[in-house]
């Protein structure tokens, strides 16, 4: 568990479906982030491309419709969107190169890096890189 909250908060796909599937207790870890940032100065950034794989995710799931809603959902939280720039594109095609995750998941770690933040993350791909960058695992009962 987190043991100190930090400034710049970075979420990927992996913990919104988390939150949107109620899958615990990263989902709990997840809201908990979103409640606390109504009441203080962190912030929580997301990749519009890891976005486009949340709605991708939801509309193969559960339909087109479906999507739409999580989407204007996801527009109530605190959330900062994040559009990729060719830099950003860049700079997550060198850590797709260099490491072995999807070029979705080097986004979301390229944008913790640039923000100098805090990756919130289930992701096996990316949690195996731990070490290397701020990254906070989040769980999921089996």
């Amino acid at each position: 568990m987190l043991t100190k909250s930090p400034k710049t908060i970075v979420l990927d796909a992996w913990a919104v479906l988390a939150l949107i599937f109620g899958e615990e207790p990263a989902a709990g870890v997840v809201k908990g982030l979103f409640e606390k940032e109504f009441n203080t100065k962190s912030a929580v950034y997301m990749s519009w491309i890891n976005l486009g794989e949340v709605y991708y995710t939801i509309a193969r799931r559960k339909g087109q419709e479906a999507a739409d809603e999580v989407l204007n959902d996801l527009d109530l939280l605190p959330i900062t969107t994040h559009e990729p720039s060719k830099s950003d594109i860049l700079s997550a095609a060198k850590l797709k190169a260099h490491y072995k995750l999807s070029y979705a998941d080097a986004f979301a770690l390229s944008l913790a890096q640039t923000l100098d933040g805090t990756l919130f993350t289930g992701d096996p791909e990316i949690v195996l890189l731990e070490g290397l960058f701020k990254i906070e695992r989040l769980l999921r009962e089996s």
